[in-house]
């Protein structure tokens, strides 16, 4: 393969991987950083949103209603894995487990092993290139501008006294109590937006793909939090903008290192999963050298600020 064609392989794989994978890493966000859990159910969320869009497509439904479709199905999926935890008192990463290996069951009835859009119908983005004639454009404009509405939401949302009140909830549970915040109702929203975010992505996906399989989500939830660390290495955690933009560097970066060792001509891909892992290892490293170098700094600074007002003090005594 020439420089050519792996340079523009590069330029169209890149961002639309990136940008629908940053749709997968903003639902992680929610759950990781403001629920501060882990929520392991994305691995079959991702494939059953991909598997629920296609099929409807297949018997006729438009792309664009299927797509809200499988949304509203992860979002119910999101309610089911949040009810577990509130109401049978279900640790929440034992819940997202049990989700995870429940909707293996459906994906594996409702695809029958593999599922593709027959011919004669059209995904959103192909339904999109009827009109402009550049399919490749197609996809990294549509998921570019769906990227920017989720994130312009989301920095708004999170802003309102709903938002600030699930962002307390997962600061702090007690704290958020003695408030008079529903701490239970916090933790069904965020999961259901979560699961929402991560639908979408997974519907996006497929419908981009034309196909999809129940293992297509396999590591999906290591593939997101990679991509916040990465993000939080790059520009740390300043402040909720910030990290909602780190989120999509991160992204980028992710995929730009996976495709050029991809591309690489002895490279095996068998040994893929194994780079991956080490990268990922790398990435995690980093980013607690990162925190604990922080940490340093801000004791020494501590102890510098206190040993300048015992300075201040001693000399007043002496005056």
């Amino acid at each position: 393969m020439d420089l050519g064609t792996i340079f523009s392989f590069l330029g169209t794989d890149v961002p639309t991987q990136a940008l629908i994978w940053t749709i997968l890493a903003l639902g992680v966000f929610i759950s990781y950083k403001v629920l501060n859990i882990a929520d392991l159910s994305v691995d079959t969320l991702f494939p059953f949103a991909g598997i629920i869009s296609l099929t409807l497509i297949n018997v006729g439904v438009e792309p664009l209603l299927a797509l809200i479709l499988s949304v509203l199905c992860g979002m119910a999926v999101g309610y089911l894995n949040a009810a577990l935890h509130i109401y049978l008192k279900i640790n929440p990463l034992l819940a997202g487990i049990i989700i995870m290996i429940a909707l293996y069951t459906p994906n594996v009835v409702i695809s029958k092993g593999n599922v593709s859009i027959n011919s004669g119908f059209y995904s959103i983005f192909t339904k999109l290139n009827l009109l402009f004639d550049n399919l490749t454009a197609v996809k990294i404009v549509l998921l570019a501008l769906s990227v920017l509405a989720i994130m312009l939401l989301m920095y708004w949302f999170f802003g309102t006294e709903l938002g600030l009140a699930l962002r307390a909830s997962g600061k702090n549970g007690q704290m958020s109590k003695a408030q008079g915040i529903n701490t239970d109702r916090m933790y069904i929203l965020g999961m259901i937006l979560s699961a929402a975010l991560i639908s979408l992505s997974g519907a996006l996906y497929a419908q981009m793909n034309k196909h999809t399989h129940p293992t297509a989500g396999q590591g999906a939830i290591v593939i997101g939090l990679t991509i916040l660390f990465l993000g939080e290495v790059c520009f740390g955690n300043k402040s909720f903008k910030i990290s909602l933009i780190s989120v999509v560097v991160g992204a980028l970066i992710y995929w730009l290192i996976l495709d050029v060792i991809i591309e690489i001509p002895s490279f095996n891909t068998s040994y893929l999963n194994l780079v991956k892992a080490g990268f990922i290892t790398l990435v995690v490293c980093l980013n607690e050298v990162k925190k604990k170098m922080k940490r340093k700094k801000l004791l020494k600074d501590a102890k510098i600020n206190i040993n300048k007002d015992l300075e201040a003090e001693q000399g007043g005594v002496s005056l």
